[in-house]
């Protein structure tokens, strides 16, 4: 109990700080205290809930979120107000969705028998995207109802996982092994890779229609280091090689956005003031912060770079929080992915630990290609950060991730625990 709320308290002490520290020069509005009080008790109930209802699994994986969270809505809050009160109420669904599908989903095991549905929901998802979806950005990677919109992609991260976890996990041995000898190298036949790699590629060349470069990338090299993961080849990871080299020259051949976007990651002073306004602003930012930081509200970066509230938030916490508060921030992601993994490796079946190991490589993936993008390691993605970046889609969504992964860990909880009074019960009865 005093591990489970002295976590929650530590996470609404550094919200609580946040909210203080805009207080204190002026730019939180009196509307957003209700809305602060609702997410602190939504978390103090949640960890009520937990024990009232046995969680045994992971006690770090929530807490960890719900702190980047926080940060997120107080730098939101910062940057624009209006987004802000959005973000909040997708906050809160968030954090509902995560506890029905902890305590909601019984036994995820279950989830294993739909492969094929998971893998064509997928195609569907993002042929019905390509269809009747809005083009922002440069992307088609919208669906507007009304006055909201959503991104499908984000729901087709959850469906491909699932297929992936379930198809890899029957077919982990052909795969490894090879049932085709083609000089030296072993390969899988077609009716073992033929659906898997059917639906792969179709997936990303939807994403590609779409102009959905960044999210492709993220998919592929999912794709790629789960296959690693599951049959510990290193033919696979070889493959994947020419495979990103062959798409990043197409799409920079047929897409014309591409062509700004690398030449803006080659040289953005080159056109500081139009194309690569954002990524020189973004560095500008990054650098300004130094060690400690120009502290909460006292930036720039806030106002000179767009987008900052999505897809450049980062270089925003970079700025006023500093080296140590980026850091402690990428510290919080680094220990969110080595927990999924840790669960996947405790899971009492194959389908599980693929799909927590699965969703723990995901989040690292994105995590790592979005900071790779605003510090010009890599070209822009327009990815946004996971619980700390305005979305809805991609808030639920990361929520829905994580409750599975918990989920998992108290399931393996449980398992582990009747394993353990089995083995006991079969050495009192040897020892009677």
């Amino acid at each position: 109990m005093l591990n489970s709320f002295s976590l929650r308290l530590l996470t609404l002490a550094i919200f609580w700080l946040g909210l203080l520290v805009l207080k204190l020069t002026n730019m939180l509005e009196s509307h957003f205290l209700p809305l602060a009080i609702v997410f602190s008790v939504l978390i103090l109930l949640g960890a009520v809930l937990e024990i009232f209802l046995g969680y045994a699994g992971d006690r770090y994986l929530l807490p960890v979120a719900e702190t980047l969270l926080a940060i997120g809505l107080v730098l939101l809050i910062r940057v624009n107000p209006s987004l802000a009160e959005d973000q909040f109420v997708w906050a809160f669904l968030g954090l509902i969705v995560f506890y029905i599908v902890l305590f909601g989903l019984r036994d995820y095991r279950k989830l294993e028998q739909y492969q094929y549905i998971w893998g064509l929901a997928a195609l569907v998802l993002l042929l019905a995207t390509l269809l009747f979806g809005i083009n922002i950005h440069g992307a088609t990677s919208w669906i507007k109802i009304g006055s909201r919109s959503f991104q499908p992609e984000e729901l087709v991260k959850v469906v491909l996982l699932l297929f992936m976890s379930a198809y890899l996990n029957n077919n982990r041995e052909l795969l490894r092994i090879g049932t085709i000898q083609v000089g030296r190298i072993s390969l899988p036949d077609r009716r073992t890779l033929g659906p898997f790699a059917f639906i792969c590629l179709i997936v990303l060349a939807l994403l590609a229609a779409q102009k959905s470069l960044g999210t492709a990338l993220v998919f592929f090299l999912l794709m790629v280091f789960v296959v690693y993961m599951v049959t510990e080849r290193l033919f696979y990871l070889a493959m994947s090689v020419p495979a990103v080299l062959l798409m990043g020259t197409a799409g920079y051949i047929f897409f014309d956005h591409v062509k700004i976007r690398v030449a803006t990651w080659l040289n953005p002073w080159a056109d500081s003031t139009g194309g690569g306004f954002q990524i020189a602003q973004s560095i500008f930012a990054i650098s300004g912060g130094r060690l400690l930081g120009t502290g909460l509200g006292n930036g720039i970066g806030a106002y000179q770079i767009p987008l900052a509230e999505t897809d450049f938030i980062f270089s925003v916490l970079a700025e006023e929080l500093g080296f140590f508060g980026a850091m402690a921030v990428i510290t919080l992601f680094l220990v969110l992915v080595l927990r999924a993994l840790a669960t996947g490796i405790k899971a009492p079946d194959r389908f599980g630990q693929i799909l927590a190991a699965g969703i723990g490589i995901l989040i690292g993936l994105e995590v790592l290609i979005i900071l790779a993008g605003i510090t010009k390691m890599l070209p822009l993605t327009g990815l946004p950060l996971p619980w700390i970046s305005y979305g809805g889609s991609s808030l639920i969504i990361h929520f829905l991730l994580l409750g599975l992964v918990t989920n998992i860990s108290h399931n393996s909880s449980y398992s582990l625990s009747t394993a353990r009074n089995k083995r006991v019960g079969v050495y009192e009865q040897r020892h009677t």
